[in-house]
Parts: C-alpha cells; sequence; structure tokens
C-alpha cells in the first residue's frame, strides 16, 4: 500500500477584538462611512468610464448572492446643489449601481460603505486623474484615455503634468490624440471591437484619418465576408491595393481631377477668368461630357456637429497633413465644426520639433467664425502659419512638407462659395 502524507490543514482563525488591534497598532479612526443608498447621488460626468450595464448586472448578481462587500467602498466627494450638501460617487459607479439593482430586486441593503475625499482636495482635474487610476485593473481602452486627455488639455493641464500623473510617455500622449482626431466613423469600428485601438493608431499614423478609414472599412467588408468579426493587420494587408506605378494616375485620382475641373467650371466667378483659361476649362470637359453626370456638381450637404457637455465639439471633421516617414505620424491637424448652417469653426494642433500644441474645438466669445468651409480651413491654414513661424519651429525638418501641405490647403476650390457670399462682406 502507498505511503501517503496526512493532509495538513491550515489553523482555524481565531478572531479578536478590532477596536483593541487598532490601538495596538497605534492606529487611528477612518474616514469610511455609511450612507443609505438613496441619498448616494450619480453624475456620468463624474466618471471617467461609461457605465456597462453588463457590469451592473454581474454586480447585482454578486451582491444578491452575497452580500455587499464592505471591505470595497465607494469612493465620493460632496458637491453642493441648490444651496445643500449632497453626496456624488465617482469612483465605483458599477458597485454602486450594481447596489441599487440588488435593492431594487429585493437585497436587503441598507447602507453603503463610503470613503469621502477632502473638499480641499475635490476639482475637476483630480476627479479625472483619480478616475483614470482607479480604473488601472480594468484599463481604459486609448479612446477613453484620449477623450480625458483631452479634457485634462482644455482645462488647462500641461502633457508633462498628464505624462507624469498618468505615468504615461508623451508618445501615449501623442498617439492617443491622434486616435481622437480621427473621423467618427474609425471611432466606432473601434467601441464596436471591429479593429483594435492599436492597429488604427498605425494606420492614422501612416496614412491619415480619412485615408485609414477607407482602408479599415475595407478590410472590415473582407473580413465580415469570410466569416471573421474583426480586422487584423493580417486581413489589412491583405486588402491593401497595389502600389501604382510611377506616372500613372488610379480611377479614383482622374475622377478627384475632373471634379476640380468641374468646380472651377461651375464657380461663379468663372466667367471673369481670362478667355484663354476659359477655352481650355471647356476644351478639357468637351470630350468627357458624357462623364460630367458622374461626378457630383452640386455643393456638399454638410452635416451640423453638436457639442458635448463642456461646449466641446467631440464630433468633427478632421483634415491631416500626410504623415512623414521620419516620425510616422501626422505632424499637424485642422479640425472643422460646423455648429449651424452656414457657420464654421476651427480649431488647429501640431507636433513640430519638440513643439506640441493643441487647441479646443469649442464655441467662446474670441471663437472666429466663418461663412463656409472653405474659409474656415483658410482661416487655420492663417493659424498654423503664424504659430509655426517661430524660432523653435520654422527651421524644424518636417517644416517643408507642412507649408506645401498647407499651401494646397489655401489655393483648392471652395465647393460652397456663392456669388451671394462673393457680393457681400465675408469674414
Amino acid at each position: 500500500m502507498a505511503k501517503t502524507s496526512p493532509l495538513v490543514l491550515d489553523a482555524m482563525i481565531v478572531t479578536g477584538n478590532t477596536k483593541a488591534a487598532v490601538k495596538a497598532a497605534g492606529g487611528g479612526s477612518s474616514d469610511l462611512w455609511t450612507v443609505p443608498p438613496s441619498e448616494i447621488h450619480y453624475d456620468p460626468r463624474d466618471n471617467v468610464r461609461p457605465l456597462d450595464q453588463d457590469r451592473v448586472r454581474h454586480l447585482a448578481e454578486l451582491i444578491k448572492a452575497n452580500g455587499y462587500d464592505r471591505k470595497q467602498p465607494i469612493g465620493c466627494f460632496v458637491r453642493k446643489v441648490g444651496g445643500q450638501d449632497r453626496i456624488f460617487v465617482y469612483a465605483g459607479q458599477h458597485r454602486f449601481h450594481g447596489a441599487l439593482l440588488a435593492i431594487k430586486e429585493g437585497a436587503p441593503i441598507d447602507r453603503l460603505p463610503v470613503v469621502i475625499d477632502e473638499a480641499k482636495s475635490v476639482s475637476r482635474v483630480n476627479l479625472i486623474y483619480a478616475g483614470i487610476n482607479t480604473n488601472d485593473g480594468e484599463k481604459l481602452t486609448p479612446l477613453q484615455l484620449a477623450e480625458k486627455v483631452i479634457e485634462l488639455q482644455e482645462l488647462g493641464e500641461p502633457n508633462a503634468t498628464i505624462c507624469k500623473r498618468l505615468n504615461v510617455t508623451d508618445q501615449t500622449i501623442r498617439d492617443v490624440l491622434l486616435l481622437a482626431n480621427a473621423p467618427v466613423a474609425l471611432h466606432k469600428l473601434i467601441r464596436d471591437k471591429v479593429v483594435a485601438s492599436t492597429l488604427a493608431i498605425e494606420e492614422v499614423r501612416a496614412h491619415g484619418g480619412e485615408k485609414a478609414l477607407e482602408r479599415l472599412q475595407t478590410a472590415a467588408s473582407k473580413a465580415k465576408e469570410s466569416g471573421k468579426s474583426k480586422v487584423t493587420a493580417k486581413v489589412l494587408a491583405a486588402t491593401a491595393p497595389r502600389p501604382i506605378a510611377d506616372g500613372q494616375i488610379t480611377e479614383m485620382q482622374a475622377k478627384q481631377l475632373l471634379q476640380a475641373l468641374q468646380s472651377v467650371l461651375h464657380d461663379p466667378m468663372f466667367g471673369k477668368l481670362s478667355p484663354g483659361t476659359i477655352a481650355g476649362v471647356h476644351a478639357a470637359l468637351t470630350p468627357h461630357a458624357d462623364l460630367l453626370d458622374a461626378v457630383s456638381t452640386k455643393r456638399s450637404a454638410h452635416p451640423i456637429h453638436q457639442p458635448n457637455e463642456h461646449g466641446v465639439f467631440a464630433t468633427h471633421e478632421t483634415l491631416s497633413c500626410p504623415p512623414l516617414k521620419r516620425l510616422g505620424n501626422s505632424p499637424v491637424e485642422i479640425r472643422l465644426a460646423q455648429p449651424e448652417n452656414g457657420s464654421w469653426i476651427f480649431a488647429t494642433s501640431y507636433t513640430v520639433g519638440t513643439c506640441h500644441a493643441s487647441g479646443p474645438l469649442k464655441m467662446s466669445e474670441i471663437t472666429a467664425i466663418f461663412k463656409t468651409r472653405g474659409l474656415a480651413i483658410r482661416g487655420a491654414v492663417q493659424s498654423l502659419r503664424k504659430q509655426l513661424d517661430q524660432r523653435n519651429t520654422r527651421n524644424a525638418k518636417e517644416m517643408p512638407a507642412i507649408r506645401a501641405w498647407l499651401e494646397k490647403l489655401w489655393i483648392a476650390p471652395d465647393p460652397d462659395w456663392t456669388e451671394e457670399l462673393a457680393r457681400g462682406k465675408v469674414q
């Protein structure tokens, strides 16, 4: 018979006196409070992560089965509302809502443990930092982090401070901001978990926001056709278009050239061009008259953008300078928003040499408003030229490419320009 060793069991725990142990250890009273759940308030703006109802349901089931774990207090602060002091949760929102759901379904919970921050330490900036850091076990996605970095910047936090308090590198800040300024449709691919944030960042850095979106949408369609739900680097490489030989024009480029020529033909000021230019445009377009219907000559219908609760236009259009091989990402970006028909605003950001700047896209008393998208773009170009004509940036290696891109934007036609605007006084 095989020799066996007896199973050694841990000694049974003998509980002691809590107050006596704390006193012997030299401890003091804690800041832990117990508060009726109905007296705790919630504002989603105080929490860095959107509320996940599936997680709330999961925690509610655990609470109903095991009771609320008092070792997991909820982080709160006190806010004045209508002259009254009210307790608001900012850390542990899922535990809080899980407890509310459990109570609704019959769990006998009279009070919840909460830790309330000292008033002198409470600020929007500190709430954001605390919210991000307390989520470290379940990290924020790069897109969620980007939203909070932008908010911190708008609250006046320097990038160096953000990096230090979040323990991230400056490159991380640049990457998430690159993602934040990408098209909204690209954000949806990430939120729907069709595209990983890291792959999206690589694509935006290499191709710019619009081109990256086009490539990833094409890859997503191909992946779906083959029964896959996610775009991987391998799938993306298989669907990427083959490079065009030097000197050849693609079908897309030919269409863009035709659109550009038509915009000249339909410009209200076309009749004031020199006779030779007018004749040249007609001569170029006449042989292709049968193709003109394939290219829209109507002005684009631009969407109306809505600001978020902080007045910032998180949904906007982004124009990105083509990425530079040396840096691997776009050094300059222009963000555009149309708050109402015929009113455009812009904001700019750049990383050139050792200099970085990013302005908020929001309405204020000093925000310049333009009557067309084209005028807003020209206003942004003018602003960037002035900002980049400084000692620390004007001689940077990337400036020739940036200047060439800005010049293209400056001379681009404005399809929204009308004869009425030409006759009136335009900003």
